[in-house]
């Protein structure tokens, strides 16, 4: 396993290099740079030679692939570039902005694996029922309608009608910083809103799983055999269903981080979603390179970790791999 690991990591490497050279490539094709996004025209005059002057400071006088090969090297030194707005190394600008969003990120995803995951099974065991077309219909429009909707609906509801949930911030408190009862208070509303899409997917998905599971000669022999209902679907349904969930649970986690980006805005989540904003108004290349990077490094320990978990749910992969 240890073996398999490791290969895991050097194939990742090459991947992530190529990410790195399509978005270094897509956002140097975008109209302007740094300093148009610095210099509003209307307040500040500045000439030609001023201009071109802080473009060759920043470097950004360089071609594409000299810029990108300078970049390369700052990962190479342990850094993830210098912000072009504020001069500070991206990777501790990064590092202070992080553990929010995961915080963020992961609630929305336990929420919604074991919630999803409990509908469907449900909604399985119950098929035709009034309970399976009402999560049904809940499920289509959980997928259709856009996260930005349900968190502007939510903020609301739940903020401003009820006054439920608080509408902004982590739960910092002035002069002693965060506290962890305030801090769950505020996270309860963005997770929630943040896991609806998935949710929904899961809910089909383990509704799917469970029915063809159910419908197999081993679970039919168990149910011969005299075992409980519960034992059946348990033991022997739910854990056959699980290959297929840990697929699509970690297919979902790329749309969880691009839904993290708007709900962290709506709910002035202090995250990278609001990093990640800025980053893009400014045009600060370095800090849209590392955010990017560091999703992307995210994206693929998480498949790493859902072929591990395969080996868990299938003892037959622990041979193959």
């Amino acid at each position: 396993m240890q073996a398999y690991i490791l290969r895991r990591l050097l194939v990742s490497l090459p991947l992530l290099f190529l990410i790195a050279v399509s978005t270094f490539a897509f956002i140097n094709l975008a109209p302007g740079d740094a300093i148009d996004a610095m210099i509003d025209p209307q307040e500040l005059e500045a000439s030609a030679s001023d201009l071109n002057r802080l473009r060759e400071a920043m470097g950004l006088n360089r071609s594409v692939p000299e810029r990108f090969i300078a970049w390369l090297g700052q990962i190479v030194r342990g850094n993830l570039g210098y912000s072009y707005y504020t001069g500070e190394p991206v990777l501790s600008r990064i590092s202070s902005k992080i553990l929010p969003t995961l915080e963020l990120t992961a609630t929305a995803m336990i929420l919604s694996t074991v919630l999803g995951t409990l509908f469907g099974i449900i909604a399985a065991l119950k098929q035709y029922s009034a309970y399976d077309y009402t999560l049904g219909i809940a499920s289509l429009f959980g997928v259709s309608i856009p996260t930005f909707f349900f968190a502007l609906l939510a903020l609301y509801l739940f903020a401003f009608v009820w006054e439920i949930f608080p509408s902004h911030g982590m739960g910092y408190v002035p002069g002693e910083g965060l506290s962890l009862r305030l801090n769950i208070y505020h996270l309860i509303l963005p997770a929630l809103v943040l896991s609806i899409d998935t949710m929904a997917g899961k809910t089909r998905y383990a509704r799917t799983a469970m029915l063809e599971v159910l419908k197999a000669d081993y679970v039919t022999t168990a149910r011969a055999k005299g075992l409980s209902e519960q034992v059946v679907v348990l033991r022997h349904g739910f854990r056959n269903a699980l290959i297929p969930l840990i697929t699509v649970t970690m297919l979902r986690l790329p749309g969880l981080f691009g839904g993290a980006l708007l709900v962290e805005a709506i709910f002035t989540w202090p995250g990278m979603g609001q990093l990640t904003i800025q980053a893009v108004g400014q045009r600060d290349y370095p800090m849209i390179m590392g955010l990017t990077m560091i999703v992307s490094s995210l994206v693929l320990l998480a498949n790493l970790a859902a072929d591990l978990l395969y080996a868990y749910a299938d003892p037959r992969v622990r041979v193959n791999a």
